[in-house]
């Protein structure tokens, strides 16, 4: 298991605990410590939400939407009321602050899918970057089937990492494979595109292709030969019969 798989599944629920859940623990002390971090987090998120409820709580409230001035009754209910709203605006604070998202959010839903796919890349790059999965043409199709897609010849590149993604508000395959420059990422997502882009900003080269109901956006390094690449990947990309 890569450590994107396990950081999404023990996200998911922090107290699941399997087979390949525990051994990635064990073997990993920086999945130990994401996994005991997590569980910290839940109890402190659940603890926020134990609040009393005073027993003739409905009794009150129904009494104070009588009376024009509000009571010390009252008002001690409303700070009661800020206080727990506090508490878990803090909590949601907490969270976003130490859990590293990566690929959980992506970027505004408004954003380009240029943009989208450079903030996927940079947010997985410390992922992937030491992966080498070999993919074969039989995982890739296992891949790309949810998206009506397989390949209709052989990869023309070695594949390191291999895998579905969330890609802004949609699903997406996640390549990433060795171009002549340095590592190239794929991108087959599910939201439709309507011409080819290109674009050449924040460090990174790439395009974005239509294909049917959904697009091909590949992202690699400045001296990345792209067009190359695309021209390549592309005709073997086709739809499932």
């Amino acid at each position: 298991m890569d450590d994107l798989e396990f950081r999404r599944r023990i996200m998911s629920d922090p107290k699941s605990r399997d087979r390949e859940l525990n051994q990635a623990i064990k073997d990993n002390e920086a999945n130990a410590q994401f996994a005991e971090e997590l569980l910290e987090l839940d109890a402190t998120i659940e603890q926020a939400m134990k609040v009393d409820v005073a027993d003739d709580l409905a009794d009150r409230i129904l009494f104070q939407q009588s009376r024009e001035q509000p009571t010390s009754d009252a008002r001690g209910f409303s700070r009661k009321m800020l206080a727990m709203a506090a508490s878990i605006a803090f909590v949601v604070g907490l969270l976003f602050g130490q859990i590293q998202w990566h690929n959980v959010v992506v970027a505004p839903a408004y954003a380009s899918l240029s943009d989208m796919a450079i903030h996927h890349v940079r947010n997985e790059q410390n992922f992937v970057e030491h992966i080498d999965e070999q993919a074969s043409e039989i995982q890739i199709n296992a891949k790309m089937q949810p998206f009506s897609t397989q390949l209709n010849g052989e990869f023309p590149y070695h594949v390191y990492y291999l895998n579905h993604c969330g890609f802004g508000s949609a699903n997406a395959v996640h390549m990433v494979f060795a171009g002549e420059k340095g590592k190239v990422t794929l991108f087959l997502v599910s939201i439709p595109s309507d011409k080819v882009e290109h674009f050449d900003k924040d460090g990174m080269k790439g395009m974005v292709e239509p294909l049917d109901n959904a697009s091909l956006i590949i992202v690699g390094e400045p001296q990345e030969n792209i067009s190359k690449i695309v021209k390549k990947v592309l005709p073997i990309i086709q739809p499932m019969n």
